[in-house]
């Protein structure tokens, strides 16, 4: 007899603890999936707080704000009109150039000239040496000063500047008191004949001052 009732109590117990361990399994992985549900839902949203049981909502995202910028005036601007030429002046006599400034062709001769820099033919050219005086109170302004030749008399054949060794220029001031040399040096054909023109142009609001006179 006491086999009898022991076995079935035995097959019970069996059955008692397996359904006892799935119904555990069943629940601690449930516990598990909701934390891992908690913890990714929290991190999905911007703003959302890592605090247990605290939420917060995203602030608005601000508007941009357009922005507007003054498109500045140009300055007013004076046009310069250079003054026509003055008046002829032989090739050897001083002339007046801008206020207190006396210009000259010191010297004026024939040459042979060129082939200083790459593919500059070399040939007949006239060196001018021209000096500018300043007899004012105040530097002069020299930096954009320039030596132009014509040949041919009255045809006025535009001679070609020459650069390299032998030529200089004038420094971009001279000051009151002092006065500066510059040489320059033009290709010139050995026909045709005629008188030659140098024209002194020292400032824009200044007349061009003309030396006239015999080719060397």
């Amino acid at each position: 007899m006491t086999e009898s009732v022991g076995g079935p109590q035995r097959r019970m117990g069996w059955r008692g603890w397996t359904i006892v361990g799935v119904v555990a399994v069943l629940l601690i992985g449930g516990i598990v999936w909701g934390v891992i549900a908690n913890s990714n839902s929290g991190q999905g949203e911007p703003g959302a707080s890592t605090t247990p049981g605290v939420t917060t909502t995203p602030g608005p995202t601000p508007t941009p704000q357009p922005t507007e910028f003054e498109t500045p005036t140009p300055g007013a601007t004076d046009d310069v009109a250079k003054p026509g030429d003055g008046e002829e002046v032989p090739l050897d006599e001083p002339a007046p150039a801008v206020d207190g400034v006396v210009a000259e062709v010191t010297t004026i001769e024939s040459i042979t000239a060129g082939n200083d820099i790459p593919g500059e033919p070399s040939g007949p050219a006239i060196q001018v040496t021209v000096r500018l005086t300043n007899d004012s109170d105040a530097p002069v302004d020299t930096a954009g000063a320039n030596v132009t030749l014509t040949y041919g008399g009255d045809d006025r054949l535009p001679a070609a500047g020459l650069t390299g060794e032998g030529t200089t220029v004038w420094p971009d001031s001279i000051p009151a008191g002092a006065s500066a040399d510059a040489i320059y040096q033009f290709a010139v054909p050995s026909s045709p004949d005629g008188d030659v023109r140098v024209t002194v142009d020292i400032l824009a609001a200044a007349p061009n001052v003309v030396f006239v006179g015999p080719r060397p």
